[in-house]
Formats: structure tokens, C-alpha cells, sequence
């Protein structure tokens, strides 16, 4: 497999091509085959015209050391003839220049960045500044990122991406997250404050989760010690909030999925925005990329409903069962906002449902609400679970169209794994 990078013959192009050399090695299992060193032209040229790009463009190619580059000209709209090119050639990383100084604007590959990140599959570094690269390939120091966290699926391979890169050098990341105070506070079930000013008990929920996120993943450069969540309240586009971020952390490079449509994509094209303001390198994951998956979840605390009905109850073992031996699950119930209950009691019958001889800490929890699977996914989320279990009563037909379904709906509503148990 190879790094494209795309030139358009230009001083910012060979820092680009620089950082490409200097990360082949790097690139897992065990590093890239190639560099390939792409210049596009939209027109056909003649043939004294393409001889003379090939002069020039072997020239970048053997300008700087580290592994040697092929050099290829292709010919068609810059964006597509460069993801294009990537697909044929099975790239695992696409390395582009952040913005040039050449006059003729089809040549300006810096222009084209967000176009190819909205097209390709493969993992994209648009670069800045090459020096921060360079000096973590040669070992010299850690290379400090931004990891952008949302809720989405997308982000997890922004995540192994970034745990892949710490298994080849040390690496600084600091966790980042903007949330708006009226979503957020519906996610975690707590009163609406202000729109205007930041919640510290929110905040403090979000970092926990960003940090639980990226547990488990601490690759031999990317110590817990190397890791911070930062979490900010959002009031206007998602990407100046995670650039001003970048700022203010100081860090070196941007790492952000793409194709969001909730949580960092909720205010259009994030990437794109980054892409073009950030001014640090920013670093793509497309949701179609291949990454290798370096870290297993791990389970450590699961919410279990039950409405105390014999059935109800058989979901709770599985909670048990899900996590480890020395994690947490809490043990739910819901009760209507207008149910008159000897909470105490509940409470008793609750922890009674644990296993015998489970080294678990339990916790049982009575949570008035008059939608069960909002509250149980409320819960679930301030509690800071990683997984759901729950059964199903197996209504349907026009049972279930009356009344509905609280796993169905559960479902719907939260961002967690669910385990439903179902009837014989």
C-alpha cells in the first residue's frame, strides 16, 4: 500500500511530500510500500508540455531524502483525479499541502482539500506547518493533537487513527467536544440552564465521556498522562469552536471524522470549515476509511430496567454477565412522576436482584418519568454506562401500535449498545 501526495509543484507542496516520506515508515503493519508523488493537470497537455511537468515533478521527487517517490501525472478535475488515483492505487494515507502560491488556480491542490476530503476514502492530511511532523517521525518529540469527539460511529475511526499513530511515536491528545447546553442537558436528563453560559456539570459529564471513550485505547505512546478532554459550550459553527480550541490548546494538528450529521457535523460541513481556517494541520478520517481496530471496548458498568415483573427481571444477570467482575451496574426502575411508592422498599427489592456471589457494585436507582426509555437513556447517560440491557415484553400488532414498545423506543433515543432480552 502507498501515501499519495498530491503537488502542484510548489514550496508548500514539498513540505507536504516531506511529511508523507517521513510518516511512510510509520504507516501500520509495517509501513508503506511507496511514496507517490501526484501532479494533476485538468486539460490534456501536449507532449512538450507533459514532458516538462515530468522534468519538474521528478525534480520535487528527488528533492529531500527519506524513501524514494515515484512521480505520476494525472490528468482531470483536481479532486476527482486525485481520490481517484488514491482508490486505484489502494492508498492508505492521501498527504496535501494546506495552501500554495502557484498562479494558475487548478493547480492549487490547497483549494481542492475539502472536495477531495468529501470524496475519498482514505485518510487525509492536509499540512500547515511540516515541522511538528518531521520532528515526531524522527522521535525528537511528541506530536500533540486535537481528537474532535462527537456521538457519531464516524468519530471512533478518528479515534483508532489516532491510537494507530501513537503505536509509532508519543503522542499529546487532548479530547475535544463542543455541546450545546439545551441538547446536552436533554442527553443527561438535567434542567436547561442558559444558553449563553457554560455548564460546569455538564461539562464535567462530557469530559468523563470523552475520556471513557478513549479508554482502553493507551497505545505505548499515548499515555494516560498524555491524554486531557476539554470540553466547550457552542453557540455558533462547531469548527470555529474546535479551532479556537485548537488555539488555545496549542496543539499541533486537528484529527477530525467526516460525514457527521449530528453532534460536530450539526452546523454543516465541520472538516470543511477546519480544513479551511484551522491554522494548524488537520487531519481526516472519512467514515468509508480502513482502520485497524487497536482496542476492544471494554464494559465496565451497565444500567439494567426492570419493571420488577418476574420476565422484567431475567435482564438483570445479563448485566452481570456483560461486564467485569469488578464494574458497576445499576439497577433501574421507573415509576410514573404521580406514583405513590415506598421507595425504600423498592430499593431493597432492586439490590435483591443481583446474582449470588457477584463481586460487583451494585446500585439501585427508583427515577420518576413518564417516558420510560427517555428516562432509562437519560439515566444511562448521566450515570456514564457502557452498555444497556433490558427486556422486551414482545408486544405487537395492535398491542404494540397502542401502546408501543419501551425497547423499540429505547432504542431510538439513546447512543448505547442495547442488549434485549426477548421472550420464549
Amino acid at each position: 500500500m502507498s501515501i499519495i501526495c498530491g503537488t502542484d509543484l510548489s514550496e508548500a507542496s514539498l513540505g507536504a511530500l516531506d511529511v508523507a516520506r517521513a510518516l511512510a515508515p510509520l504507516q501500520p503493519p509495517s509501513g508503506a510500500d511507496e511514496v507517490v508523488l501526484v501532479h494533476v493537470v485538468e486539460d490534456e497537455p501536449s507532449a512538450a508540455d507533459r514532458a516538462a511537468l515530468r522534468v519538474k515533478l521528478e525534480a520535487h521527487a528527488r528533492a529531500g531524502g527519506g524513501p524514494s517517490v515515484r512521480a505520476e501525472i494525472v490528468v482531470g478535475p483536481p479532486d476527482e483525479a486525485l481520490v481517484g488515483f488514491a482508490e486505484t492505487e489502494g492508498a492508505q494515507l492521501i498527504v496535501i499541502a494546506a495552501q500554495s502560491h502557484v498562479e494558475r488556480s487548478f493547480t492549487r491542490l490547497g483549494r481542492t482539500a475539502a472536495q477531495v476530503i468529501a470524496r475519498t476514502h482514505v485518510p487525509v492530511i492536509v499540512v500547515r506547518d511540516p515541522a511538528p511532523w518531521l520532528a515526531f517521525a524522527r522521535g525528537d518529540r511528541p506530536l500533540k493533537l486535537l481528537l474532535g469527539i462527537d456521538d457519531s460511529a464516524t468519530c471512533d475511526l478518528g479515534v483508532q487513527w489516532t491510537i494507530a499513530l501513537g503505536k509509532r511515536g508519543p503522542l499529546e491528545v487532548v479530547l475535544g467536544a463542543i455541546y450545546y447546553p439545551d441538547d446536552a442537558a436533554a442527553h443527561y436528563g438535567l434542567p436547561a440552564r442558559a444558553l449563553i453560559e457554560a455548564d460546569p456539570e455538564i461539562e464535567r459529564l462530557t469530559e468523563r465521556d470523552l475520556v471513557r471513550r478513549f479508554s482502553g485505547s493507551a497505545a505505548p505512546g499515548v499515555t494516560r498522562a498524555g491524554v486531557t478532554a476539554r470540553a466547550r459550550r457552542g453557540l455558533g459553527r462547531i469548527g470555529d469552536h474546535m479551532i479556537e480550541l485548537a488555539r488555545d490548546e496549542q496543539v499541533d494538528a486537528i484529527v477530525v471524522g467526516t460525514g457527521q450529521k449530528t453532534g460536530l457535523g450539526r452546523l454543516g460541513s465541520v472538516s470543511s470549515v477546519i480544513v479551511q481556517d484551522a491554522p494548524v494541520s488537520v487531519v481526516c478520517v472519512p467514515p468509508q476509511a480502513v482502520v485497524i481496530t487497536h482496542n476492544v471496548p471494554v464494559l465496565r458498568q451497565a444500567l439494567v430496567a426492570t419493571d420488577l415483573s418476574q420476565f422484567a427481571n431475567r435482564a438483570v444477570p445479563y448485566a452481570f454477565a456483560l461486564t467485569q467482575a469488578d464494574g458497576v451496574v445499576d439497577i433501574l426502575h421507573v415509576v410514573k412522576e404521580d406514583a405513590e411508592i415506598d421507595e425504600p422498599a423498592l430499593i431493597r427489592q432492586l439490590q435483591a436482584l443481583a446474582p449470588a456471589g457477584a463481586t460487583h457494585e451494585v446500585r439501585a436507582h427508583i427515577v420518576r418519568g413518564d417516558d420510560a426509555a427517555t428516562t432509562m437513556a437519560q439515566c444511562a447517560a448521566r450515570f456514564g454506562v457502557d452498555v444497556i440491557c433490558i427486556a422486551s415484553h414482545g408486544r405487537s400488532g395492535l398491542t404494540r401500535a397502542l401502546v408501543g414498545s419501551v425497547a423499540d423506543r429505547l432504542l431510538r433515543v439513546t447512543r448505547l449498545p442495547v442488549l434485549v432480552l426477548r421472550p420464549a
